[in-house]
């Protein structure tokens, strides 16, 4: 947990956006939208979002939530959650037990790794399924329709890989 914390400050000091005008530098969720946030905008975070369930539109930074951590439309930094982590683009770090987004850029920990678009990364859990990767999955079982990198895993399976599916390593460069 130390280290968490640790690469949150670090991201927070490397990220020159934490400054930034009217977004909110530090939002508390208990659930959902019901947050308070120091400024006063809870959809927009240039700092550290944390919470037991988080909603948030923009995560400039870190977000940290027991349960479910969600953002809207851009998460940038890192996002950890015990259970859940949703976002429609991360680029960063998603870490949970089911970890799910439209685009990532990053790695993805998690049990289940969900992606409907593109990975530029690394998604590393149980299951990882992405629509093309550019990078690596590794896990137990392996899913991509377009890969650009290897597949490590009891089953990887990827329709332009060397083969259709491959026990072990597939993949193509």
């Amino acid at each position: 947990m130390k280290k968490v914390v640790l690469l949150a400050l670090c991201l927070l000091a490397a990220n020159a956006s934490f400054a930034a005008g009217n977004a909110g530098v530090f939002k508390l969720s208990l659930w959902d939208k019901l947050a308070i946030a120091a400024p006063a905008n809870k959809d927009v975070v240039h700092g550290i979002d944390f919470g037991i369930g988080s909603h948030t539109d923009e995560v400039y930074g870190v977000q940290l939530d027991l349960v479910m951590a969600q953002t809207r439309y851009e998460l940038r930094g890192l996002s950890s959650a015990w259970l859940i982590s949703l976002a429609e683009e991360v680029t960063g770090v998603q870490w949970a037990a089911l970890t799910k987004n439209t685009q990532m850029t990053g790695a993805q920990f998690g049990l289940v790794n969900l992606s409907s678009r593109h990975v530029t990364g690394a998604q590393v859990g149980f299951f990882n399924q992405a629509e093309d990767i550019n990078g690596l999955q590794f896990g137990f079982v392996n899913y991509a329709k377009q890969i650009y990198g290897l597949q490590v895993g009891i089953l990887n399976i990827a329709e332009n890989g060397w083969f259709p599916a491959m026990v072990l390593v597939n993949g193509r460069f």
